[in-house]
């Protein structure tokens, strides 16, 4: 009874590391082509250049543990392993957070002078979001390192033993102030930008409806497909959140049902975040065709090389 499960979950798992490498290493590698055609660098670029070199380290880390967890069906936590997987998760949750306020800040026509003063200089203000993220993100990581951390150790050496439940070791090894500055303050600037962007868009929208004379407009078709776009992001972006909940929620789930939630959320959400980024850009899905097309010709080639050596 348990092997199919756990079989169902290593396969679930595989699916998800597979995808967010491969969809991020995308983004990494059209980065670094408009780099050298460009010889510099947009901030644009480097936003996403950033986030997906650190979601890489997040799913590597996240299989890892997903890995050891269902083949050992144990939870091991090293000290050094989880203070670098504690600083990689804020890292990419504050820089999804600054895209977002990216794109808030561009597409959003906004009337307010905090927000036209932001949109003229947005582009020299992102390495500073880069370098605050790394900063906040360090701070957390070492005040968990060298205030919490040997409870933490005591309170997982318990749970191991069978002795507290997986929702008590979750609230011991994220305490309310790592919990409100390292997820609640992202999150509340996510949905405000997210909500912005939406609600100028939604306005957008109608106007360009009204003003269009034909059945087609382009602008409103782009429009929408920016509102989906932002949509996605809010849906993933909440899904983390939601397996936070679930995994400090006191409902009676089993332990290893809870755990594999909380592992599928954490890997689903950067994985799926990133198909939708390169969904939503022309430059990242066409280069994405040209891989897949040229992966596609390799393939066609072994197999027909590999058929005439047989023959």
């Amino acid at each position: 009874m348990i092997a199919p499960f756990l079989f169902v979950q290593l396969i679930f798992g595989i699916a998800q590391f597979l995808a967010g490498i491969m969809a991020n290493g995308i983004i990494i590698i059209v980065s670094g082509l408009e780099y050298i055609k460009r010889k510099k660098v947009t901030a644009y670029d480097l936003l996403l250049t950033s986030l997906g070199i650190f979601r890489i380290f997040s799913q590597v880390l996240i299989f890892v543990s997903h890995l050891m967890f269902f083949l050992t069906v144990e939870l091991y936590m090293d000290r050094e392993v989880f203070i670098f997987y504690l600083f990689v998760n804020e890292v990419n949750l504050w820089l999804a957070t600054y895209l977002c306020v990216f794109y808030c800040v561009k597409i959003a026509n906004i009337v307010h002078p905090f927000f036209l003063w932001l949109k003229m200089r947005i582009s020299r203000l992102v390495p500073w979001w880069i370098l605050v993220s790394l900063l906040i993100s360090s701070a957390i990581s070492m005040c968990q390192s060298l205030l919490y951390w040997p409870r933490d150790n005591k309170e997982l050496r318990r749970f191991l033993a069978g002795n507290i439940t997986t929702q008590a070791l979750f609230q011991y090894i994220f305490p309310t102030p790592i919990l409100v500055v390292g997820l609640a303050m992202p999150l509340c600037m996510f949905n405000v930008a997210s909500f912005l962007l939406i609600y100028s868009l939604c306005r957008h929208t109608r106007q360009m409806r009204s003003m269009a004379t034909g059945s087609r407009d382009p602008s409103s078709e782009a429009h929408i497909r920016a509102m989906k776009s932002i949509f996605s992001f809010l849906v993933l972006y909440t899904s983390y959140y939601v397996g936070v909940l679930v995994a400090f929620s006191t409902f009676p789930i089993g332990r290893d049902f809870l755990l594999f939630l909380v592992f599928s959320l954490a890997a689903l959400y950067p994985s799926g975040h990133s198909i939708i980024l390169i969904l939503g850009n022309s430059k990242l899905k066409h280069y994405t065709r040209k891989f897949l097309l040229s992966a596609k010709c390799c393939l066609g080639r072994g197999s027909a090389l590999d058929s005439t050596q047989s023959q």
